[in-house]
């Protein structure tokens, strides 16, 4: 707890150097060359968010961003019963607060929603889903959700690996790998609140219109059927470029089609 709580302070530090005094990255881990493998991702992702936060939108836009993300954070906090950031890692505590200045302070996540994995926007992307995925309250959004993004890394990996980029393919395989591994955490834990009577009702969300198991079951049975479409759709999508990506990129192509049918087989047979 003492060197969690000692790295946050150093943490704070570097965010501080960096986003206001001006410091560069190499500076910040100068300082502090022990932790420099941990800070630099974080300061990186704080580093495109800021600069990403140039693009201003209407006045309208921002005082809407900040009542909806406002409420939000309202909703999570008495939904949990604690203070927002209590819940978070200390990873994701910067990236959420970072990603809180974007979106109040005049910058817009949309920039960096279609970006990919070379664009220097890239990262907004991806801290961009994990603050989605922790805002998310319910079992069955979360694993919605998690299909949406093992949806836009397929499509990462088909445009690095037409690229011939095989670190990228390889980078992305794995990003990959680890959604379709939470749909299967996430789709056993569906399992277990469908067996309380106390977690059966649908979020708000879920239940517009009817309520109740019927609306549930509804639910599951849409979820099951996007998978089973990401099933087939996926593994199909990356062999039809198989043989027109360049040579050296066809054997990590071939990772992620075995990774994406491996995952989503898992994550259907978890929904039995």
């Amino acid at each position: 707890m003492k060197k969690s709580k000692e790295f946050d302070n150093v943490l704070n530090e570097c965010l501080e150097r960096l986003l206001v005094r001006g410091e560069t990255i190499e500076q910040c881990l100068q300082r502090y060359p022990e932790q420099a493998a941990e800070l630099k991702p974080l300061l990186e992702t704080a580093l495109v968010a800021k600069k990403a936060s140039a693009i201003q939108p209407r006045a309208e836009f921002k005082a809407r961003a900040r009542y909806q993300f406002r409420s939000a954070l309202q909703e999570t906090a008495s939904r949990r019963g604690r203070p927002f950031f209590g819940w978070l890692p200390r990873w994701a505590t910067v990236v959420t607060i970072v990603l809180i200045l974007l979106l109040a302070g005049g910058g817009t996540v949309a920039a960096a929603s279609n970006s990919m994995p070379d664009s220097p926007l890239y990262p907004v992307k991806l801290a961009t889903e994990q603050v989605q995925l922790m805002l998310t309250p319910s079992q069955m959004g979360k694993i919605r959700l998690c299909a949406r993004l093992a949806d836009r890394r397929v499509a990462e990996i088909i445009y690095m690996a037409d690229k011939g980029d095989v670190h990228q393919v390889e980078l992305i395989t794995q990003r990959l790998d680890k959604r379709l591994a939470m749909l299967v955490v996430l789709a056993l834990a569906l399992e277990a609140e469908e067996e309380s009577p106390m977690l059966l009702a649908p979020s708000a969300e879920e239940a517009e219109g009817d309520r109740g198991v019927s609306t549930w079951a509804n639910n599951r049975a849409q979820l099951r059927m996007l998978l089973e479409r990401y099933a087939v759709n996926h593994p199909a999508a990356l062999r039809a470029i198989l043989e027109k990506v360049p040579e050296a990129a066809k054997p990590a192509l071939l990772r992620a089609i075995v990774v994406s049918e491996a995952g989503y087989r898992e994550a259907l047979e978890a929904l039995d």
